[in-house]
């Protein structure tokens, strides 16, 4: 059994905390924010009243994806039960299936406050779990080398108080900065702007309106812009658009009126926003990046006794809604590793996690940083009212012909899900002869364009705008 000090109680700390505590671990579980979910309350309430300023993302659009969903049937399945209680809709991987999903094969569609408030009342409840709302951690404690690598032995807090543990977990997030606390080797962060600002609003549905049929894309490219549905729990959704942090006018849908006559401009969001009454403002976040920060590089283990975790670990793009998932599959493979790799506060520790994250988790950094430096190229053709640029990438241009095909055929839906929601990989996809046959015999002598999107175009969007 080992001593745990878990930084930051957001899905990724959560996580750990239960996945740890469940094999015998103690965990104590430091979060800077001091507000808990209101006591007896249900998911609107939770959603509208828990205070959570170090979490800006907690009222954004979310998915929860099937892998995370896998993880949790794996580790926590009665916090899945108690997720689907509260409110939670299953939903199939494939948007071609009907009736219930496969057992294997679903998603969540849920509000982040609601799913994480559920998940912290399962922590709440492990007799192993120390949980402490309003300590924040303010520096790392480090304690003899090993083998000439510096240590950490715990965390101290705002008070001066020091957390003693066999291991720090840092889960802290996208702003995590424990790391600048101490004089330390780091392998430089790999980071690549996304480029894009992300506005949210929340709906609920009118009565007796019922969410649109979810056997179309959830994401739409207008070029300049890309809007996105988002279903959620009881009787909730939500959009999203983002526009490039270069655009000029990326703020002005922050105006709820400017918002309306856009998203009803646009078919995609109209279908969805007319079943609903807006709740709440235009919420709006920027400063995104695909970033990966490791621990590990050609010299070996920058430090002992520390983890990162989740976000503090490695970030995507959120539109693709891999934060939570890959925070799950971080977090459980954290307590595999504590029950295979000896000491946790050594070296070898270190190594063996940092090396399981290169290799499972690297392939969705690289491969969002290639999506995203197309998605830039097209916004920024958006934004000069040109039309997107032919990618030349093979691979892109197999993945646009999947897109369109997954539309009508079972088989190529089913897959292109299953990599969507981080059950197998690209490599995996393109495996699957199946898949490819249909795909490239699709693509024989075809050209896959842009010409079916529908919406207002950017003179359009600047007439909205001004209006």
């Amino acid at each position: 059994m080992s001593r745990i000090a878990v930084v930051g109680a957001g899905m990724a700390g959560l996580a750990a905390a239960l996945f740890c505590a469940r094999r015998g671990h103690e965990v104590t579980l430091l979060e800077r924010d001091a507000a808990a979910p209101p006591d007896g309350a249900g998911a609107d309430r939770w959603f509208t009243d828990w205070h959570r300023p170090g979490l800006p993302q907690g009222r954004h659009s979310h998915k929860f994806l099937a892998r995370s969903c896998r993880v949790l049937a794996e580790e926590a399945p009665d916090v899945l039960d108690d997720l689907v209680a509260a409110g939670a809709v299953r939903v199939p991987v494939s948007r071609l299936h009907t009736g219930p999903p496969p057992v294997d094969e679903f998603a969540l569609a849920a509000r982040r406050l609601m799913h994480e408030a559920v998940l912290r009342r399962a922590v709440g409840r492990e007799p192993t779990v120390r949980l402490r709302p309003g300590a924040t951690a303010r520096a790392l404690v480090t304690g003899s080398p090993d083998g000439g690598v510096p240590t950490v032995d715990g965390v101290r807090l705002d008070s001066g108080e020091v957390v003693s543990a066999d291991l720090v977990v840092d889960a802290a997030g996208r702003h995590a900065r424990l790391l600048d606390s101490i004089d330390v080797r780091r392998p430089p962060a790999l980071v690549h702007p996304c480029g894009f600002v992300y506005l949210t609003r929340h709906y609920r549905l009118r009565p007796g309106a019922e969410l649109p049929p979810l056997d179309r894309p959830l994401a739409m490219s207008l070029g300049y812009a890309a809007t996105l549905a988002f279903p959620a729990d009881n009787g909730t959704f939500s959009l999203s658009v983002t526009l490039s942090d270069q655009d000029e006018l990326r703020h002005a849908l922050r105006r709820p009126a400017t918002w309306d006559r856009f998203i009803a401009a646009v078919p995609h969001t109209h279908r969805w926003a007319r079943r609903g009454v807006p709740q709440g403002p235009v919420r709006t976040m920027s400063g995104i990046a695909n970033r990966w920060q490791r621990m590990h590089d050609d010299d070996g283990p920058a430090l002992a006794g520390l983890v990162l975790l989740g976000d503090a670990a490695l970030q995507t793009n959120p539109t693709y809604g891999r934060g939570v998932s890959i925070a799950f599959l971080h977090a459980q493979q954290l307590a595999r590793t504590l029950d295979t790799a000896g000491d946790p506060g050594s070296a070898a520790f270190t190594d063996a996690f940092e090396a399981w994250t290169a290799r499972n988790l690297g392939v969705w950094y690289r491969t969002q940083v290639t999506a995203d430096t197309a998605g830039l190229r097209r916004m920024a053709a958006g934004l000069r009212g040109q039309p997107p640029p032919v990618s030349d990438d093979p691979f892109a241009r197999f993945m646009a012909g999947m897109e369109v095909l997954a539309g009508r055929d079972e088989v190529v839906a089913r897959a292109l899900g299953r990599m969507a929601h981080l059950l197998i990989t690209p490599a995996q996809l393109l495996g699957d002869r199946d898949v490819v046959r249909r795909v490239t015999g699709f693509l024989d002598g075809r050209t896959v364009t842009d010409d079916a999107v529908e919406g207002p175009a950017r003179r359009e969007f600047e007439a909205i705008v001004a209006a």
